[in-house]
């Protein structure tokens, strides 16, 4: 049985109702956006898509000095638990999650958007209709994300996502038709000499070299 929280330096992530717990990509993706942060100017406003417990954000706010954090979680028990997590955290002040589907948030633009979003579609579901919601796309498709960043994202501004390979590829590929381009992608293997596990990649309005 999974723990109930997950301890870091720093804060402590309940995850007892979340369909969606900590896991070791999620932390990587977390701490290499984090290492990202610490070398450019501080980003002013995160949004976090999706906040499952909350893990990713606390990651950010534990790298920031000011930024105000903002994330959204659709599935009722989970933004609960990063509710919570939020409010213990020495950064409490500046981070808040609301219980919204994205595509119904309203207000301003964000200089840094990062999304671990569900990937699996098209398969069978499980009992358990938390983890379902966490792991499948059903809510959250790949033109959905998009067309959220989009609205959401600032002129200058990055967005960071974590996706398995195929769904990187199709997401670039409908994110260069609209004006948004990957400048920067990290490769995850479980071992080097197997096949890709996932990918996390930043994108930017502005075009850069091929990757």
């Amino acid at each position: 049985m999974p723990n109930t929280h997950f301890q870091f330096r720093q804060f402590r992530i309940y995850q007892a109702q979340s369909g969606m717990k900590v896991t070791t990509d999620g932390c990587l993706f977390g701490g290499w956006v984090a290492s990202e942060i610490l070398q450019s100017e501080e980003p002013k406003k995160i949004l976090d898509i999706g906040a499952g417990t909350g893990l990713l954000s606390l990651m950010l706010a534990q790298v920031t000095k000011d930024a105000e954090i903002t994330a959204v979680e659709i599935n009722e028990s989970a933004f609960k638990e990063a509710k919570h997590n939020f409010e213990q955290s020495p950064w409490s002040d500046r981070m808040q999650c609301l219980h919204t589907p994205i595509q119904e948030l309203k207000g301003e633009k964000y200089d840094l958007i990062i999304c671990n979003p569900p990937f699996f579609k098209d398969s069978q579901q499980g009992v358990n209709t938390d983890k379902n919601q966490a792991l499948h796309s059903n809510d959250l498709n790949i033109d959905d994300l998009l067309n959220q960043v989009l609205r959401f994202l600032d002129k200058d501004g990055s967005f960071y996502l974590l996706y398995p390979e195929r769904e990187m590829k199709e997401f670039t590929k409908a994110a260069k038709g609209k004006g948004l381009f990957p400048n920067h992608q990290v490769i995850v293997r479980n071992q080097k000499d197997q096949p890709v596990f996932r990918v996390m990649a930043r994108f930017r309005f502005e075009e850069m070299k091929a990757i």
